[in-house]
């Protein structure tokens, strides 16, 4: 992956969840009376929920970038030697293990909650 490419994306990935929290933050602060039927009508809407549906991918996209560059910077043979000569030898199975961990993780993430809100 190219460097400034994830650079960019993580950046644009956090605006958008800053503008996903002013959407939500909108709502409870300028409707005069929240009840269970207006909270839950503005979420059943189509906008709310494709809004809501492009977040959260874009917060496992966040996270799996944060995560990968976690794992490329930290695991690696040079800086698990600091810990063990025998961690330094695993470093890049440590490491596949790792992204598959949270890449498993970020997919069952994203499924359960599109499968929330689109039912």
């Amino acid at each position: 992956m190219r460097g400034s490419i994830i650079w960019y994306t993580q950046r644009y990935s956090a605006l958008l969840l800053l503008c996903y929290v002013i959407y939500i933050s909108n709502f409870i602060f300028f409707k005069d009376n929240i009840t269970y039927f207006t909270w839950s009508n503005f979420f059943l809407s189509f906008q709310a929920r494709l809004f809501t549906s492009l977040i959260f991918l874009t917060l496992v996209l966040h996270a799996f970038i944060g995560l990968w560059t976690v794992g490329t910077d930290y695991l690696i043979d040079r800086t698990l030697g600091f810990l063990s000569f025998a961690l330094s030898r695993h470093a890049n199975l440590i490491r596949n293990i790792y992204f598959f961990i949270f890449t498993l993780f970020g997919i069952v993430y994203l499924t359960f909650i599109l499968y929330i809100i689109w039912t």
